[in-house]
């Protein structure tokens, strides 16, 4: 609009002024004061009406709860099918011993494939498999958040996704076709540096939650994100146990196909872009997208005509470096937060265990099939869900509340308490004589599902505002580097208790749960009450 077209809001006309209006002026002069912050271009500055942020939060939800059913689906009848190929390809390999008679490749003679060869071969591959996300988490995280802002958020939503489908894909092929070595399936892994994997998929639905809603919603929105998890978790198993009872374990593996490529692929159609929802105006430092995009994004109009590989391409190692410079700077200058980061990197791991290693063990131990086994990790999910969901609640309203605990407090506690039963619950699950005090010891390890949870929010507390994305994305890395190597270390041990037997089959749960008392006890030094200014010890 030309300055001339612009009316005077005043009766007098000061001539000397007028020259000086422009179409860089603002319409609302200083008697109108707006707090905006100005560092942001104005189109990022965006109202969503509350029930289309509802349709959002749902949608993500919805996303959420179907990849990780599809995730679910999995685990029993992988090591079903794993443990029949290697078992055939053992006994081809070994001519003079009695091979089992089987009508299907996925359903040998139990007995014959228990045999500590096959079973020693089964814990190797499954371990390794573990440390294959890893790789990929570590080394795709940082560019594809800065994709992320370049592109928005929801094409790497789809890309992580079908990376995922590639990689469970390529699985099927060498399991299907037999065309190589069951060692083969570790190759999957080249398929998730498609779009990240996991760890990516989880990031960018947080990013989008964080778009999308203010920080008062978002611990709320995130114990929806919690509980899609835990259902999934409790309906994966159970739906898989039912399907191998009957003998389709192959019914299982391709239900788990058509679970992620319906959510990568067709859900994600009706989910909208987030990127232009994001409201930096009132500078809040929790976005996770902060990290690969603050003040230094430049602007479309400003940037030079080059393409956007190589744009990406150039901030890679800047963001590489503002992820890790002020972690470094908060680690230095905040021991409490680097306490607790020792202390949360084996919670994830040591509630995840049963799931990578307990179908084989109880398999091995109690002679329980996979089938079967489904039922006990459909079990452990549920009384995940009624804890955190129910009784923990239940527990803040009648006696935190009453007692007047502050929420660091309270937290503290809580995590002290659930870092004991899980190590209580995990010796259990490792000198089980009987399959009913392993359910038991499992139920334990359930009641302490919420470590995670509690800790994620001392670690926010207990660094300043602009620090707390910093320290959630290095807690995210360190669980997953734990978690992969933890894996293959618990396979290992899980071999060595094959060949000796007896108790010696638990020493994975053993190891973990020495662990775990040494965490709770370390919990012990975390402070009784926050302190105010975390800007220096």
């Amino acid at each position: 609009m030309a300055s001339a077209d612009i009316p005077n809001p005043r009766p007098d006309n000061h001539d000397d002024e007028s020259h000086h209006i422009s179409e860089r002026l603002p319409l609302l002069q200083e008697s109108t004061k707006i707090a905006v912050d100005t560092s942001v271009p104005s189109e990022t500055l965006c109202i969503i009406p509350p029930r289309r942020k509802q349709c959002i939060i749902l949608l993500l939800c919805a996303f959420a709860f179907i990849m990780m059913l599809g995730d679910n689906l999995q685990p029993a009848a992988l090591i079903q099918t794993y443990e029949a190929i290697i078992c055939d390809d053992y006994y081809r390999a070994h001519p003079s011993l009695p091979i089992p008679n089987t009508t299907s490749p996925t359903q040998p003679l139990v007995n014959n494939c228990k045999i500590q060869p096959v079973q020693k071969e089964l814990a190797l591959v499954r371990g390794f498999q573990q440390l294959v996300p890893l790789f990929s988490a570590l080394l795709c995280t940082v560019p594809y958040g800065l994709l992320a802002e370049r592109i928005g958020r929801k094409p790497v939503l789809i890309l992580s996704g079908a990376g995922t489908f590639a990689a469970l894909s390529w699985v099927l092929a060498v399991c299907y076709l037999r065309f190589a070595s069951i060692r083969w399936v570790l190759f999957s892994g080249v398929f998730l540096f498609i779009g990240g994997g996991d760890a990516v998929t989880s990031s960018i639905i947080h990013v989008m939650v964080t778009d999308t809603i203010d920080q008062t919603q978002r611990a709320q929105t995130f114990l929806y994100l919690h509980a899609a998890d835990v259902v999934s978790g409790f309906f994966g198993p159970a739906i898989s146990a039912l399907l191998m009872e009957k003998g389709h374990t192959w019914a299982v593996l391709l239900l788990a196909e058509v679970v992620i490529f319906s959510s990568t692929f067709i859900l994600s159609q009706f989910i909208p872009e987030t990127l232009s929802f994001r409201n930096k105006s009132s500078g809040d430092p929790d976005s996770i997208s902060d990290l690969t995009s603050p003040q230094a994004t430049i602007l479309p109009s400003s940037r030079p005509a080059t393409s956007v590989s190589t744009r990406i391409a150039n901030r890679i190692p800047f963001g590489v470096s503002r992820l890790v410079a002020p972690l470094l700077s908060v680690l230095a200058s905040n021991r409490q937060a680097l306490l607790l980061l020792v202390i949360f990197a084996p919670q994830t791991t040591a509630r995840e265990l049963f799931t990578v290693i307990g179908l084989q063990y109880s398999n091995a131990k109690y002679s329980l099939s996979y089938a079967r086994g489904n039922v006990l990790l459909s079990l452990f999910q549920g009384a995940q869900g009624l804890f955190v969901l129910v009784l923990l609640p239940l527990i803040t309203r009648t006696v935190a509340e009453p007692r007047g605990w502050s929420p660091w407090a309270r937290d503290r506690r809580y995590a002290i308490l659930s870092i004991a039963v899980t190590a209580l619950g995990l010796m259990v699950i490792g000198l089980a004589p009987a399959l009913v005090i392993e359910a038991t010891g499992l139920l334990l390890v359930a009641l302490g599902s919420c470590t995670t949870g509690l800790l994620m929010s001392l670690l926010g507390t207990a660094v300043r505002p602009n620090q707390v994305s910093t320290i959630y994305s290095a807690a995210l890395t360190l669980s997953i580097m734990m978690r992969s190597v933890t894996g293959l270390v618990a396979s290992a041990l899980l071999v060595e208790g094959l060949e000796l037997g007896g108790n010696w089959m638990g020493m994975p749960f053993v190891a973990m749960a020495m662990l775990m008392a040494g965490m709770a006890i370390t919990s012990g030094f975390i402070r009784t009450e926050r302190v105010e200014d975390t800007s220096e010890e």
